[in-house]
């Protein structure tokens, strides 16, 4: 299966589908739209899951600042729809579980487009929202804090060279 968004729109509801594996790889695409996202309406944001077959850590963050920036700018939640077990592991690994609401709906047919996937411009654009995203992670909690320390502690001085 191929790694990708696809992006839909009904009313005040944005779906993302993610197929694939969602890494740091792919994620400034999704961190990109998300951007555009909260500069307009309010909206209800739906992550569906069904197709995700891996979620790496910087991803886990992006969705940790996803959930966290929707509560803060439209007071609302973000959705997290048919996750599979590994998923609901993931969020629940790192206690994101407790910032999203998670719905199930197997019947939900939408008509997608995909999104363009995108690229970091450099190295150092790469290494800073890998290094956002685990910082992230880390606010959620305590053990978060401990596990991505020194993954954290790693890219600053990598940045620092």
């Amino acid at each position: 299966m191929e790694d990708r968004f696809l992006y839909s729109e009904a009313d005040d509801t944005i779906f993302i589908k993610i197929e694939g594996n969602a890494t740091m790889k792919n994620s400034k695409t999704l961190s990109d739209l998300l951007a555009k996202i909260f500069k307009g309406e309010k909206k209800n944001l739906v992550f569906e899951m069904s197709a995700c077959n891996y979620l790496d850590s910087t991803f886990l963050g992006l969705i940790a600042k996803c959930a966290l920036e929707i509560k803060k700018t439209w007071n609302s939640t973000l959705y997290i729809m048919n996750a599979s077990n590994m998923v609901l592991s993931g969020l629940k690994q790192t206690g994101i579980d407790k910032f999203v609401e998670k719905i199930e709906d197997s019947s939900l047919q939408l008509k997608t487009s995909e999104l363009e996937n995108q690229d970091f411009s450099d190295r150092k654009e790469k290494t800073l929202h890998i290094l956002e995203m685990h910082k992230t992670l880390m606010e959620l909690n305590e053990k978060n804090k401990e596990t991505f320390q020194n993954v954290v502690n790693m890219i600053e001085k990598d940045l620092n060279k």
